[in-house]
């Protein structure tokens, strides 16, 4: 006669003879369904770090705090990080650092490339 584990668990019954069941591994095509939503989570995770580092003046549309809320709320079906990413999110100027003064490479340094012209002279 059987006991209540050896009939919920057969494997059980026989510890010599039968072996408990091996565990797979999941392969490569297992995980690549976890893949869509990590992407979407770094996503998420991203613009809403760049959201709280970009400086209140700079931000376009709407207010800084209008943007976080509006990322962590549609973010998981995409609205709100594209929406940040193209509407709310700063331009980016090639030429700033010459303008707020601060420090700019040697070859970028129209100064400075002036300055070796007279040298060579």
């Amino acid at each position: 006669m059987r006991s209540s584990i050896e009939h919920a668990l057969p494997w059980t019954r026989h510890w010599g003879c039968r072996a408990a069941p091996q565990h797979r591994t999941p392969g490569a095509a297992a995980m690549l369904r976890y893949l869509p939503f990590l992407l979407v989570l770094a996503l998420w995770i991203y613009t809403f770090v760049d959201c709280l580092n970009t400086p209140e003046n700079e931000v376009r549309g709407l207010p800084k705090l209008a943007w976080v809320f509006v990322i962590l709320l549609f973010g998981e079906v995409l609205v709100g990080p594209v929406a940040w990413l193209i509407a709310g999110r700063p331009r980016r100027r090639a030429v700033t650092a010459q303008r707020e003064g601060r420090w700019v490479a040697p070859d970028d340094n129209p100064d400075f490339l002036r300055s070796l012209n007279r040298d060579k002279d």
